[in-house]
């Protein structure tokens, strides 16, 4: 499990990065995703869920999988 990222957390999303809408029970790239979307400009989320190579992310008005790798906590 990916350590670095806990529910709750405040995290940056950098510019283009990709938000999918799928479900995080079946491994996400093993999914057909109902909506996937580039960021626009950076953007603050909250991680709701941590799986090993994804995280749930809520930003824009809705939970997004987005990579583990491609958001960074918030302060310190």
């Amino acid at each position: 499990m990916n350590k670095i990222h806990q529910i709750g957390d405040l995290v940056h999303i950098p510019q283009s990065v990709r938000l999918i809408d799928c479900d995080l029970e079946a491994h996400p790239q093993l999914t057909i995703p109902l909506k996937v979307k580039e960021t626009a400009c950076p953007q603050i989320g909250v991680i709701m869920r941590v799986e090993e190579e994804y995280v749930r992310v809520f930003c824009e008005g809705a939970p997004w999988a987005i990579k583990a790798n491609s958001v960074y906590k918030l302060g310190s």
